[in-house]
C-alpha cells in the first residue's frame, strides 16, 4: 500500500477524540442522566454481538464474491480481509484505500489480479445498489415524514442526486460504454484534462472491471447475485441496528426509523469528506443531525458510543489484522485460479 497508513491513523483517530470529548464536555448533565434512568448493560452488550454479527455477515459476502469467481476463501478469512480493508477506508481520506485493498487481499489469497479488482469493484457497486434503495425509499417516500433539519436537508437533496448520477453513469458505461466514450471525447479539451479526465478514467476503469466481474458471476446464475445483495442488506441493517439499540442502553427509547434515517444519510455523505475516517466532521453532523431526538445530556455520549462501536473498536481489529496482511511480505509465488462455471 503507498498511503501514510501512520499519518492518517493519528489524524484520524486524534481528530475523533478531540471532537468526541469536546462535545461530552458540552452536554454532558449528570443531573438529566440519573433522571433518564441512565445506562442498560443488556442493551450495550446487545449492541456489540449485533457489531460482531455485521462483521460475519460482511465477512460470508467476501468470500462468496471471491469464491462465485474461482477463488477458495474460507468464512473467517473474509473476516479478517474485511477488518483489514475496513481499516485502510478509516485512515485514508474519503475511504480511497479500502478498494485497493480489497482487490490487494483478495490476490493475495489466490484471484490473479485482474479479476481480484473486477470482485472489489463488484463488491463496492452491490453496495451502492443495495444503498439507492435507502435513497430511493428516503427522498420519494419517506421525504415528508423526515425532517432532517434545513441544513442537513439540503445536504441529503445534494448528496442523494450526486450518488444516483454517479450510479447511472457507472450503469450506462457498462451498457453503452462506446456511447459515453464519445460523449465525454465531444467535451472541451480542458474539461477532459486535470481532476475531471482523471475521474473520467477511473469511471471506466471501474465500469470495465465492473461488466468483467459481472460476466464472471453471472456463469453462476442469477441466485449467486442474489444471495450477495441479500448479504449486502443483511450487513447494513444489522449495523444500523445497532443504533436505536445503543439509545436504549443509555436509557434513551427513540424513534429506531428516524435514526437509522438519520444516519444513512450520514453515512452517503462520508466520501465527500476529506478527512481520514470522517473525524470530527462525523461528529459535529452527528450532533447536528440529532440534536432534538437524543437528549442535550446523552447526545455526547451517545455519539462517542457510535463511534466507539464503528469506528475505534475497528480500527483496532482491523489494525490486527492488516499489520499481518496489508503490509506483510508478498507471497513470492502466486497461484493463479482461473473462474469456472458451475
Amino acid at each position: 500500500m503507498h498511503f501514510n497508513w501512520r499519518r492518517g491513523l493519528v489524524i484520524s483517530v486524534g481528530i475523533s477524540i478531540f471532537v468526541a470529548l469536546i462535545l461530552i464536555w458540552k452536554t454532558l448533565d449528570l443531573q438529566a442522566l440519573n433522571n433518564l434512568g441512565f445506562v442498560e448493560s443488556g442493551f450495550l452488550a446487545l449492541a456489540v454481538v449485533m457489531l460482531f454479527i455485521a462483521i460475519a455477515i460482511e465477512g460470508r459476502r467476501i468470500a462468496l464474491v471471491a469464491n462465485a469467481m474461482g477463488g477458495k476463501i474460507k468464512w473467517l478469512k473474509g473476516c479478517t480481509i474485511f477488518l483489514s480493508c475496513t481499516f485502510a477506508q478509516l485512515v485514508t481520506p474519503m475511504g480511497l484505500g479500502e478498494i485497493p485493498a480489497v482487490a490487494y487481499m483478495y490476490n493475495k489469497n489466490g484471484l490473479r489480479l485482474g479479476i481480484s479488482l473486477a470482485a472489489a469493484i463488484l463488491r463496492s457497486f452491490v453496495t451502492k445498489l443495495v444503498f439507492s434503495a435507502g435513497v430511493i425509499w428516503l427522498f420519494v417516500y419517506a421525504r415528508g415524514k423526515m425532517q432532517f433539519g434545513p441544513v442537513t436537508d439540503e445536504l441529503f437533496t445534494v448528496v442523494a442526486l450526486v450518488f444516483a448520477a454517479t450510479l447511472l453513469i457507472n450503469a450506462a458505461y457498462v451498457l453503452f460504454p462506446e456511447l459515453i466514450e464519445k460523449i465525454f471525447a465531444k467535451l472541451p479539451r480542458r474539461w477532459r484534462k486535470g481532476k475531471f479526465g482523471q475521474w473520467q478514467q477511473r469511471l471506466e476503469v471501474e465500469a470495465s472491471e465492473f461488466a468483467v466481474g459481472m460476466k464472471i458471476l453471472w456463469t453462476r446464475g442469477p441466485w449467486m447475485l442474489l444471495r450477495i445483495v441479500i448479504l449486502s442488506l443483511l450487513f447494513w441493517l444489522t449495523w444500523f441496528g445497532m443504533l436505536p439499540v445503543l439509545a436504549r442502553g443509555l436509557g434513551v427509547v427513540a424513534d429506531p426509523v428516524t435514526l437509522v434515517s438519520s444516519q444513512f444519510v450520514l453515512t452517503l455523505a462520508l466520501p465527500f469528506i476529506p478527512v481520514p475516517g470522517a473525524s470530527g466532521a462525523l461528529e459535529l453532523a452527528m450532533a447536528a443531525m440529532y440534536k432534538g431526538i437524543i437528549p442535550k445530556a446523552i447526545l455526547g455520549l451517545f455519539i462517542l458510543c457510535w463511534r466507539l462501536f464503528t469506528y475505534y473498536l475497528l480500527l483496532i481489529l482491523g489494525a490486527v489484522t492488516a499489520l499481518g496482511s496489508l503490509w506483510g511480505k508478498p507471497r513470492e509465488k502466486e497461484s493463479v485460479i482461473e473462474p469456472k462455471a458451475d
